[in-house]
């Protein structure tokens, strides 16, 4: 499996240059071991990156039900805490391939070629492109806090995630992806 690093000098965001996922709330619970579940907020940025030789790789940047368990039960640098969210298909079932084929709408397969898909085993060579899917895979993440303000109730540090690309609602072989940034939260 391929894996694309997000700090890769010769990958090239093509969307945006900077992805913040924004309001994000949850449960923290402190239990002998503090464990944050994520609830609501800005919680994905629909993202592509083109790879040196051209191929562009969409992905879904997401920390989507993350439910992430610290070492610990206190906010201190050096803190860590990690765990798993699930990464959704970047596309929906509505979406149509330029074919008009798709997951809820759109035709059962390539309009242009009924002649090649039809019998039983005409269908055999284009069967992943024909048969849409909605793909939710899991993706990891890691936290560790370098920063805390106690007074105001704030901490920050560095993150790494790995999830997996889009698969083109079915048709493609997912890549790993390799995101690395910072993140901020206000404790309550």
């Amino acid at each position: 499996m391929t894996t694309i690093n997000n700090n890769d000098d010769n990958l090239q965001v093509m969307t945006r240059q900077t992805y913040t996922l924004d309001g994000i709330e949850g449960k923290l619970d402190n239990s002998g071991k503090i464990v944050f579940t994520e609830e609501e907020g800005i919680d994905y940025a629909a993202t592509t990156v083109q790879l040196p030789g051209g191929e562009r790789v969409p992905f879904l940047f997401t920390v989507k039900n993350l439910v992430a368990q610290g070492n610990g039960g206190a906010f201190k640098p050096g803190f860590q805490m990690g765990g798993s969210f699930k990464t959704p298909s970047y596309r929906t079932g509505l979406f149509l391939d330029p074919k008009g084929r798709g997951g809820t709408t759109g035709y059962d397969m390539a309009v242009a070629l009924p002649g090649l898909q039809s019998g039983e085993e005409g269908d055999d060579e284009l069967f992943k492109e024909n048969n849409k899917t909605f793909d939710v895979t899991d993706g990891k993440i890691e936290f560790e806090v370098n920063k805390v303000n106690t007074e105001n109730g704030e901490i920050g540090g560095v993150f790494v995630a790995t999830q997996l690309s889009d698969t083109d609602m079915g048709s493609k072989v997912p890549k790993k992806v390799l995101s690395k940034g910072i993140f901020f939260a206000h404790v309550e």
